[in-house]
């Protein structure tokens, strides 16, 4: 028999394609479940989920989530995060909270970045990243365009995209590259001391 949960009493988290509910058991353990409303979507996650999981088994201290998903089932099992969205990102916050939250995700990237993985995670076809990372900003620069964005201004994008050539241009990356589908303020989860949690 399992620990017996319940869906928490607020409205899910709604995304693109996906909703997250917070489920609380017995034991007051918390954990988020997001469900995929697009099965080709979750057809392409599966892989980068996959990989996700298998990089955090390799640094467990990682500050993301342990995950667990059933391929046939369009949900994906999480640890909640605490905390709040970042939201906000601007100089009305104090440079030492700014250096705090910095210093946390550049040694989460460098976590991310550095850990080898199996042979069997390598795309079959390696793109260019300096290609990758165009079509990436092109992405955000279309919805704000288009007024589908949910934060940013063209001007950003524009900015970001004439600076990849200093930092991509050589294009000697790993072999495997991650993205986030929608990374911006609110999808950055920090404590009220802005030390990352998630």
């Amino acid at each position: 028999m399992g620990v017996q949960c319940s869906l928490a009493d607020e409205r899910p988290c709604q995304g693109g394609s996906h909703k997250i509910f917070k489920v609380i058991f017995e034991d007051s353990v918390q954990w988020a479940v997001r469900s995929c409303d697009d099965l080709n979507t979750w057809r392409y996650e599966l892989r980068a989920i996959g990989m996700f999981q298998y990089i955090k088994q390799q640094n467990p201290e990682m500050k993301a989530p342990n995950v667990f998903f059933e391929p046939e089932h369009p949900v994906l099992y999480s640890e909640w995060i605490s905390g709040s969205p970042l939201a906000t990102w601007n100089s009305q916050i104090p440079l030492k909270k700014c250096q705090t939250l910095l210093e946390d995700l550049a040694e989460f990237l460098l976590q991310l970045w550095t850990t080898a993985v199996p042979t069997d995670f390598m795309p079959e076809k390696k793109p260019r990243y300096s290609a990758w990372l165009t079509e990436s900003l092109d992405r955000g620069l279309r919805r704000t365009l288009a007024g589908t964005a949910r934060w940013g201004d063209a001007i950003d994008y524009l900015i970001m995209r004439s600076m990849i050539p200093y930092y991509a241009g050589e294009d000697k990356y790993t072999d495997v590259g991650f993205a986030h589908g929608d990374l911006n303020a609110y999808n950055i989860m920090k404590d009220d001391n802005f030390r990352l949690t998630g």
